[in-house]
């Protein structure tokens, strides 16, 4: 996802130097009878196959290498949809899609709040959709509102099973302990909110400057007004490096190192100078366990991508699907207005977006019709009468599908499809009953889950490969990188997983919480 904390830039002139406070201790102990590995999972913001490929072909990714040469290596990981970093991050720590987590993109619209909820496109886009509400959502509202209570984080059943577990830099961190994120000085003459924020998290909450393991107060790390205030690969590295040098490690750390994205979304999918910068970041973890070998020893490694990447066209009028001119024969409010005062809302995701009949006037197949003449968008999908509906572009009639028993995908879903199977590409074995994704991974199961992750009639709207949407704050990046839609190309990752023989139950980002939490009781990790 685009860089959720460049509007701190505007707080660049500030002092950020708060005062230290009495808070959590995490009771951590080096533990020397304690044989059980731990587990580090690593996010190597918007990591490729055919990236980790190349650049290993060229010996330019020797900690990467080392760890595919000792472990598994997975080029297809499928992420959930839309392929944004907190929707990603909070089905990852949850187990669940959005349909049960309730974090349903980076943009979405929130009927009881009657606004736009954005954790970060632009920094114009929180200037002008309420500044202080959208750095509440992000270091408040995500963690303890938004992300429902109805799920369980893996922080929380680590330590309901007795183990410890940390956080760095990530988005999606609730667990089980109170921790303090104590704001810039002149956070108050720039904004309403308070000084400090409250918020749950692990044993051990790293969040850049904001906050830092109370056992490393005094430690001094890259979190500086020149240093994105700890938003940052190094400072990752650098907590994650104090940690294991003082012995009180986690069980269960989450790494997120986020640099690599930004590369991408300015030079494209292609480019790998930020992932081979990560590479040097994941070498000064295992050299702090005096060899790699040895790190290996102590620990199982899960280093990872958060979604893909597709290669937008080069010319920003070709890129560019403008949704206020799409859409101009209905009413949209401005932003930081209440969004009823309009007749739809945009929830803008890049190469997703969610348009809303916010008065449920029954307005959706007028915009589903209005939309299908616009030739970057690829599909629209709505739900009608229990049934998921999906239309084209490119294809004639609908698709319908609902869950069932009729089909089954490689995931032992059911489903039952009815209409042109072309328009989400699958590939159905009548004989079998068997339905196989094709240039849409587990698509059926991603629209449906979407679709109900909060409320408000809506439609989705995804974009062709080289195609993303633009709206009133919203910018698109032209002959660069983008994530968030349907696509293969959006929905493939990579993963890297060594220190254990066990392997995942499937390959999708849904079910890795359950496979970490079965290496704490699996007699091989021991």
């Amino acid at each position: 996802m685009r860089n959720v904390f460049l509007v701190f830039l505007v707080l660049l002139l500030c002092s950020c130097s708060g005062t230290e406070k009495e808070e959590y201790e995490p009771d951590i102990q080096a533990n020397d009878t304690d044989p059980t590995k731990n587990v580090v999972m690593i996010i190597i913001d918007t990591m490729m196959g055919s990236s980790l490929d190349k650049s290993m072909e060229e010996g330019n990714i020797p900690a990467l290498e080392f760890l595919v040469n000792n472990g598994q290596y997975y080029k297809d990981l499928v992420v959930p949809f839309p392929s944004m970093s907190v929707t990603v991050e909070s089905t990852l720590v949850t187990g669940e899609m959005a349909d049960k987590h309730r974090v349903p993109g980076l943009s979405w619209y929130d009927q009881q709040s009657d606004r736009v909820v954005n954790y970060g496109s632009t920094v114009p886009f929180w200037v002008r959709n309420g500044f202080s509400e959208g750095i509440f959502d992000v270091f408040y509202r995500l963690n303890n509102e938004h992300l429902s209570k109805d799920v369980s984080t893996v922080f929380e059943e680590l330590e309901r099973r007795g183990h410890t577990s940390g956080s760095i830099n990530a988005l999606i961190y609730r667990g089980s302990h109170r921790h303090e994120l104590n704001m810039p000085p002149l956070t108050k003459e720039l904004t309403d909110l308070p000084s400090s924020i409250y918020t749950r998290g692990p044993d051990i909450l790293a969040f850049g400057q904001f906050e830092k393991p109370g056992i490393l107060k005094r430690k001094q790390f890259s979190d500086g007004v020149f240093h994105r205030l700890g938003l940052h690969d190094k400072y990752t590295v650098e907590v994650t490096q104090e940690l294991i040098k003082q012995n009180i490690q986690p069980d269960f750390m989450l790494l997120f190192l986020p640099d690599n994205d930004k590369k991408n979304h300015k030079h494209g999918p292609h480019y790998r100078r930020g992932l081979e910068a990560a590479e040097g970041h994941l070498q000064d973890i295992l050299n702090s366990y005096g060899s790699w070998e040895k790190a290996l020893e102590e620990n199982i490694f899960i280093v990872l991508g958060d979604h893909g990447a597709d290669k937008l066209l080069p010319e920003k009028e070709e890129v560019a699907i403008d949704l206020d001119h799409l859409l101009s024969s209905f009413t949209i409010a401005e932003l930081g207005q209440p969004v009823s005062d309009g007749d739809i809302a945009l929830g803008v995701n890049q190469r997703m977006t969610y348009v809303y009949d916010v008065h449920n006037e029954g307005i959706l197949p007028e915009v589903i019709e209005t939309s299908l003449q616009e030739k970057g968008i690829d599909l629209a999908v709505w739900q009608e009468d229990g049934w998921m509906k999906a239309f084209s572009t490119d294809h004639e009639g609908e698709l319908r599908f609902k869950r069932g028993d009729v089909w089954k995908d490689r995931y032992n879903q059911g489903w039952e499809i009815e209409g042109n199977e072309e328009i989400l590409t699958l590939e159905l074995e009548k004989e079998k009953k068997q339905v196989k994704y094709v240039d849409y991974p587990d698509v059926l199961n991603q629209l449906e889950s979407a679709l109900a992750s909060h409320e408000t009639p809506k439609v989705i709207l995804a974009a062709k490969p080289g195609h993303s949407f633009l709206a009133e704050g919203i910018a698109v990046h032209e002959d660069g990188g983008e994530h968030g839609g349907l696509h293969k190309n959006d929905l493939l990752t990579a993963m890297v997983i060594a220190g254990t023989e066990k392997e995942p139950a499937s390959l999708r980002m849904v079910d890795l919480k359950e496979y970490v939490l079965d290496l704490f009781d699996n007699e091989e990790t021991k």
